[in-house]
């Protein structure tokens, strides 16, 4: 009988332990963030998130990506389809409303990621005004997520007026960066609201970094105070690359340049420089830009550069008015002479040979200068580049019509 009852109280203990240790399985928080961010299943992590708002521990996140779900259930037309699209709305603004600080930092540590619900999470992070600015001009301040900076940069200008003073007051920190700065003074310039012009203009600029303290001359520049600007032009030939690029920045803001000084301007060593000053010269046309636009297509700049050179080339040629005279035959016989290394580079030169403006400029050369043949001739002997060599086919196709 004795041996019964130890039995008996060994197989109850077995079972006690047994139910403690089973697994308890995935929470609602965990299935509904992956239904919403993994898998783009707004309506079904919805029932899963608000289980998961119940628990105190969950709730700011599971809040966070319910603003997230209602967002993306209505721009993907899902809540449409299933006759949810009045709820989805009421709920979504509802929420939005609600949010408070703890849930817009969370939304904002959500979004920090790419994922395919990032840009409609983001519309709705806007959309939360003044209260989700002071908390993204904090993020960016402390560049608490460098990869989403660009993406939260550009809510503060979504977000518009609402955003101006959280920026200021992140300018008047002084334990903010100066590279935070210049990026929160770029976007009151987006913003353009020229009200914030006297505040922006009563920071002290005396003892700050003369790049930062460009950045809020050209601001005030944007924002309509126009009497910083022979200082902002003379930057373009500052030692200081942060002050060339916030001149160059805002040469295509200016109702006029001298063409001169922006051409010289393409001289620059640093890339950004060069390539804002090619955007400038997109506004302030001269056909004294040409050639100096086409070396840029045999330099060391960036990709990037150089597609803006392209850029500038092809509005040239669009204009008329004579702007790309000789730009084929130049272009033509960098190719010719090999003085474009770059394979990628070469077939840049030769998409834009095929502008129409350009292709009748090479027709015309046929009869004086045989540009055609010296181009075949090169591309036959010399070209190892077989994507170079099929866009000189296209070319040569566009001549002989």
């Amino acid at each position: 009988m004795k041996n019964y009852k130890i039995l008996s109280l060994i197989l109850i203990l077995f079972t006690i332990v047994g139910c403690n240790t089973k697994p308890k399985g995935p929470s609602h928080l965990s299935v509904g963030r992956s239904k919403l961010i993994k898998s783009g299943l707004a309506l079904d992590s919805i029932p899963h998130l608000k289980e998961a708002e119940k628990i105190a521990e969950d709730q700011s996140e599971a809040r966070a990506l319910l603003v997230i779900a209602y967002s993306q259930g209505l721009a993907t037309k899902a809540a449409k389809s299933f006759g949810r699209e009045a709820e989805f709305k009421q709920e979504r603004t509802k929420r939005i409303a609600a949010m408070n600080e703890e849930e817009i930092s969370k939304l904002i540590e959500i979004l920090s990621v790419q994922s395919q619900i990032r840009k409609n999470g983001l519309n709705a992070l806007a959309e939360k005004g003044t209260d989700a600015a002071v908390l993204i001009v904090d993020n960016i301040a402390k560049n608490a997520y460098p990869d989403a900076n660009t993406n939260l940069l550009s809510v503060l200008v979504q977000i518009g007026s609402d955003a101006v003073d959280p920026i200021l007051n992140g300018l008047n920190d002084t334990d903010v960066n100066p590279s935070a700065k210049i990026k929160l003074i770029r976007v009151i310039g987006d913003i353009g609201d020229n009200k914030a012009l006297e505040k922006l203009d009563a920071i002290d600029r005396e003892s700050m970094d003369d790049a930062l303290r460009m950045e809020i001359l050209t601001t005030l520049y944007k924002l309509g105070d126009k009497k910083h600007k022979a200082e902002i032009t003379k930057g373009l030939t500052s030692d200081d690359v942060g002050v060339r690029r916030a001149s160059a920045k805002a040469m295509k803001d200016f109702a006029n340049v001298n063409e001169n000084i922006l051409i010289s301007a393409l001289n620059d060593s640093d890339t950004l420089v060069v390539s804002n000053i090619a955007k400038a010269l997109s506004v302030h046309k001269t056909k004294n830009a040409v050639k100096p636009l086409v070396d840029i297509l045999k330099s060391q700049h960036d990709k990037a550069t150089k597609q803006t050179a392209i850029n500038t080339l092809t509005d040239y040629t669009n204009a008329g008015a004579g702007l790309s005279k000789g730009l084929a035959k130049h272009l033509a016989e960098m190719l010719i002479n090999q003085e474009v290394d770059s394979a990628e580079d070469r077939v840049r030169v030769v998409q834009l040979l095929k502008n129409d403006a350009l292709v009748k400029q090479l027709n015309a050369l046929r009869l004086v200068d045989d540009i055609d043949s010296k181009l075949y001739d090169y591309s036959q002997k010399y070209e190892d580049s077989s994507f170079v060599k099929t866009e000189l086919n296209d070319l040569f196709e566009q001549i002989r019509k």
